[in-house]
């Protein structure tokens, strides 16, 4: 019989956190989707003038989250009372929040720390309930 994976996201937990705002568990208030995307290249290669490679190691742990969140949950009004608060804050607080993923079936865990805003989403309002989209930056974002 052919091996069968099963995926629920349900079963990936989400927390955000910063210790002036306090922690939302988003998969559980109403959060749609999300995507993870490192920005920063792993490798590089120069060429040399005699046509010699140099492979180049780059450590680039930085990246680009997006969250999906059903508009007026609360994972939204958490988001925007976080995003309101970072706009105001000291400069010392911006980079404290964390963000982190796990993926029980998956059986791995993401830590994304340096978690801030790129933008307040748009507010857009329909005949029915939408999703807002959220893209928040990370400096390090690591697995285990």
């Amino acid at each position: 019989m052919a091996k069968t994976t099963v995926y629920s996201l349900a079963d990936v937990r989400t927390v955000i956190y910063h210790q002036d705002v306090g922690q939302c568990v988003l998969s559980a208030q109403g959060v749609g989707k999300i995507s993870i995307s490192l920005s920063g290249d792993l490798s590089s290669h120069t060429a040399t003038a005699d046509g010699y490679a140099v492979v180049n190691r780059l450590r680039n742990n930085h990246g680009v989250i997006t969250i999906e969140v059903l508009q007026n949950s609360s994972a939204d009004e958490f988001l925007r009372r976080w995003a309101r608060f970072m706009k105001n804050c000291q400069t010392w607080q911006f980079a404290l929040t964390a963000l982190n993923i796990v993926d029980y079936m998956g059986g791995f865990t993401i830590y994304c720390e340096g978690v801030t805003p790129q933008k307040i989403p748009d507010r857009v309002y329909d005949q029915t309930a939408g999703t807002v989209s959220w893209t928040l930056l990370a400096a390090n974002i690591t697995d285990g």
